[in-house]
């Protein structure tokens, strides 16, 4: 194949218009314009994804449901199962760029055939530098640099102590935090690791940024890098009780639920707990704890500040809720307060008032198990805590 200028091929190619072709017709138009992700094993039954301006002078997509996102090769690879040299050809050639004998189709957008996995695939190993990034920004969190990264997540009600077993971060932004390519570039922001609970290493994260302007609020390492593992286990400052876990959105709903010593899993991504991708959440969380007899599902109210908004967070959680319960498994959900939308915003507002509903209601349900505190529960003794982070709690 002759030498293509990528960057001139991204540059050229109109994104849009190749996410219509490729994905349907979007709902909405300019930049709220949003489109069915290009990946078909997500069902995204609302349009997710959109398009926005590269730092590098060319066009961006990205589904904010699943996490899928990338320049317009990524696109073509993931809707169609090009490789890239093929997929930067066939870019090439509709812009002009290339001349080969045709381009390759591309295939619409349609919802996956084949039943969902009945339980999830085995993990690829991890990228190592998503350990070293992660690394470095949890100890930048306790360096003054990250003074401004802490006010924000002290004001979203957490502790020093629970951030630090967490390994949560402070990323400033490539200039002083190098990193490859493939992970999130355009800081500050906080890290939030998903850690693996054996070894407590890093093997994805999702980016907080902190900047109000951003036309979006968070991101991750690119599929290149490493794929979404759908869900995170967080660690608490108590020995967490067996019988019972927790199942949320996102990390500081997780990093919230970990305050009351109940064990805390993050869903990283409503889509995975739709009625395509339950059975195989369900599969990791029941594989992770086998002991566990009760869950509690406490998903966003979507609809608590915006009524006319899809309520796509209960509508996950009654989906989740099925399959855990098919397992015979007890499920209960837990849903915030008239006009709250998510346990962090109810921490904020009433920590008390949430620490009795979610002990009370496991309480109620299961068989009483009292904590049993670490026998010496600081940061630094925690088996992948920071040993050198400029941090006295």
């Amino acid at each position: 194949m002759p030498r293509i200028d990528r960057d001139a091929v991204l540059t050229t190619t109109d994104l849009a218009a190749l996410a219509t072709e490729v994905c349907g017709e979007p709902r909405g138009r300019g930049a709220g314009a949003r489109w069915h992700c290009p990946n078909p094993d997500h069902p995204d039954n609302h349009p997710s994804m959109g398009v926005y301006p590269g730092a590098r002078g060319y066009q961006r997509w990205k589904c904010h449901a699943c996490g899928e996102g990338g320049t317009a090769i990524d696109l073509l690879m993931i809707s169609s199962g090009m490789g890239v040299r093929d997929a930067l050809a066939d870019l090439a050639c509709r812009v002009g760029l290339d001349q080969p004998d045709s381009p390759t189709p591309v295939r619409r957008r349609t919802s996956p055939t084949a039943p969902p996995p009945q339980e999830p695939a085995p993990p690829r190993d991890a990228d190592p530098a998503i350990d070293a990034v992660v690394s470095a920004a949890a100890r930048l969190l306790w360096e003054p640099i990250g003074a401004g990264a802490r006010r924000y997540l002290h004001g979203r009600g957490f502790t020093d102590l629970l951030l630090a077993v967490n390994r949560i971060g402070f990323d400033p932004g490539p200039r002083l935090l190098p990193r490859p390519d493939g992970l999130p570039h355009r800081g500050p922001g906080v890290v939030f690791p998903v850690l693996d609970p054996d070894s407590g290493r890093a093997g994805y994260y999702q980016l907080r940024y902190l900047n109000p302007a951003m036309n979006r609020r968070y991101d991750q390492p690119v599929r290149g890098r490493a794929l979404n593992p759908t869900v995170a286990f967080l660690s608490t400052v108590e020995t967490p009780r067996p019988d019972v876990a927790v199942l949320c959105e996102g990390f500081p709903d997780a990093l919230t639920v970990a305050h009351t010593g109940l064990t805390a899993v993050a869903v990283l991504g409503t889509a995975h707990a739709g009625p395509d991708g339950a059975q195989a959440l369900t599969g990791r969380i029941t594989a992770r704890f086998p002991d566990t007899t009760t869950f509690l599902v406490c998903f966003d109210d979507d609809t608590a500040t915006r009524p006319g908004k899809l309520p796509a967070g209960q509508n996950a959680a009654a989906s989740l809720a099925d399959r855990l319960a098919h397992r015979g498994h007890l499920v209960l959900t837990v849903m915030p307060p008239v006009g709250v939308k998510d346990l962090n915003d109810w921490w904020q507002h009433n920590p008390d008032d949430l620490h009795r509903t979610l002990t009370a209601t496991a309480d109620h349900f299961t068989g009483y198990l009292p904590h049993t505190a670490l026998p010496d529960p600081t940061w630094k003794n925690h088996p992948w805590g920071m040993q050198d982070a400029a941090f006295s709690p």
